[in-house]
């Protein structure tokens, strides 16, 4: 099994928990993407996207950042920001 598999589904199943937990819009958009890049991971890790002979993953230059961009917002929307009003009664 792919280590970028593994990963992926752990950080998916992050995702679900914490939007199970806190149903924001960030969170549950970086769930559906995690969920996504395990997929593609997946068909990379059975070889339908790609042979054997391919090892050359120029495409994780696009995947990561947007996947640690979403997760930064997830982050930030599940915690709150910092400084924000909470009126109480």
């Amino acid at each position: 099994m792919n280590l970028f598999m593994l990963v992926a589904g752990a950080m998916t199943v992050v995702h679900l928990v914490a939007a199970i937990q806190r149903p924001r819009l960030a969170i549950i958009v970086s769930a559906i993407l995690w969920a996504l890049y395990t997929y593609y991971e997946r068909q990379i890790a059975t070889g339908v996207l790609c042979d054997k002979d391919c090892n050359i993953r120029v495409d994780l230059v696009l995947f990561f950042p947007i996947l640690w961009l979403a997760t930064y917002c997830a982050y930030q929307s599940y915690m709150g920001r910092p400084g924000q009003a909470k009126i109480i009664g």
